[in-house]
């Protein structure tokens, strides 16, 4: 396997452990994306000083194909360690979005939610989902499984759509 068959085969398993891992941990979005930038920082400054050895497949590996696996890795090991289900369940809300021109654009509902309560605020993934739009519809409440995993992370394990009257008030 060449270096580039291995770079495109490794980057393709991280983008699909991004979607189906990361996505479903319940983090704050500001607060990972600052983790990444300072592990990004400390990891150019180990390869400097040469405690982090780099050579062999070079610095754009690293950081392209090696440091993202292990981060996926990290949350890979969280996910399938989770234990301990809790069901939550809340009243929600479909984002509005606009889309078109000046002269015609047309607005509707979107597969991003708000949660009654303002609930995982800054945990973008857990508001939002990546299916057909037919399964919200004519929904208002949500009731989520998570769970814990070893190292402490909720992770979204299920999630169920349902119509409930008291929502309409909220």
């Amino acid at each position: 396997m060449t270096k580039i068959d291995k770079y495109i085969v490794f980057s393709i398993l991280n983008a699909i452990l991004l979607i189906t891992v990361i996505f479903n941990t319940v983090i704050n979005f500001y607060l990972f994306v600052l983790a990444m930038i300072v592990l990004g920082v400390f990891c150019n400054i180990l390869i400097k000083r040469n405690i982090i050895n780099v050579n062999k497949q070079g610095k754009k590996y690293f950081f392209g194909v090696t440091f993202p696996q292990i981060i996926n890795g990290f949350f890979l090991i969280n996910y399938l360690t989770g234990m301990n289900p809790t069901r939550e369940t809340y009243c929600f809300k479909n984002m509005i979005s606009e889309v078109g021109s000046v002269r015609s654009h047309e607005k509707g509902k979107t597969t991003y939610i708000y949660l009654s309560g303002n609930a995982y605020e800054y945990s973008y993934m857990t508001r939002s989902f990546l299916i057909d739009y037919k399964r919200m519809l004519f929904k208002n409440q949500i009731t989520y499984t998570f769970e814990r995993g070893i190292f402490g992370l909720k992770i979204r394990k299920d999630f169920e759509f349902a119509f409930n009257e008291n929502c309409l008030e909220k």
